[in-house]
């Protein structure tokens, strides 16, 4: 989490929880808006563009989880999805004319969130709502992460 932890089981820790998930998953749409500007092949720009909004999406679904608990929801990415982007843009140009690095960047993403969205969702210190809003979005998250890894899995 991005900010001192809070006491488990508290409000203060559900929100702390939900944010840092707001802020990966605002990254996440980002990084794939990115992401489909850099790749060649209309299918993964397509693909990408429709995960960006998804993911914007998840966000926006998350905020009035934190709202319940009496706090504003962040609404911002990181310096952490900054420093994504322009690593991206760099595997981009060193891979030439292939998706491949982007691709395979863009699984990367996908497991670090999907892994983050689990390890919320089965912290037993979460409040039951905020851990069943979660559970929600990492279904999606481990079904669009399974997506990416075939489709880097067909570079192979």
């Amino acid at each position: 989490m991005t900010e001192t932890p809070a006491a488990p089981g508290t409000d203060d820790y559900a929100v702390q929880w939900l944010n840092t998930l707001i802020v990966s998953t605002l990254d996440s749409a980002d990084n794939f808006e990115k992401a489909a500007g850099l790749a060649r092949n209309p299918r993964f720009q397509g693909l990408f563009k429709d995960r960006a909004e998804s993911r914007r999406k998840l966000a926006e679904d998350l905020k009035p989880e934190v709202r319940s608990f009496g706090a504003e929801p962040w609404a911002k990415g990181s310096f952490r999805g900054l420093a994504q982007r322009t690593f991206l843009e760099v595997r981009d140009r060193i891979g030439g004319k292939s998706d491949k690095p982007v691709i395979e960047a863009m699984e990367r993403e996908d497991d670090f969130i999907a892994n983050q969205f689990a390890e919320a969702a089965h912290d037993e210190q979460l409040p039951e709502q905020a851990r069943q809003a979660v559970e929600r979005a990492q279904q999606t998250l481990q079904a669009d992460h399974d997506e990416i890894r075939a489709i880097r899995d067909e570079f192979d």
